[in-house]
């Protein structure tokens, strides 16, 4: 194998493992693309209250990568660690018929499952 082909294989190795490092650029980034507001719930996001969260944590390939990550409020961050968004929205909803209506809350469905 020629010395040129060799550094390429080297680099190509070194380029599928090397790992997307989240900086703060990239957390300002993304606060202002969501508006400071949290992909879930529209809660307002402040530096103090926000976590960043993959936004599909079963993803495999790129799962680190900018265009999976999103901003949370901490409490919806520690379920997002763990559940896929849909499930969190059929939980909150879940929620919501059942204990809602103690809380001043009900629910409409718009549109049928898919």
């Amino acid at each position: 194998m020629s010395k040129a082909k060799a550094n390429a294989k080297t680099a190509a190795r070194v380029d599928a493992t090397t790992r997307y490092k989240f900086r703060a650029e990239d957390f300002w980034k993304l606060i202002q693309g969501q508006e400071y507001k949290c992909a879930l719930s529209g809660r307002e996001l402040t530096p103090e209250n926000t976590e960043v969260e993959l936004k599909d944590p079963a993803k495999l390939e790129g799962r680190g990568e900018p265009d999976n990550l999103y901003l949370l409020i901490r409490p919806l961050a520690q379920m997002a660690r763990y559940t896929e968004e849909r499930e969190i929205v059929e939980l909150a909803a879940a929620i919501i018929e059942t204990r809602g209506e103690e809380f001043g809350y009900g629910l409409k469905k718009t549109r049928s499952r898919k």
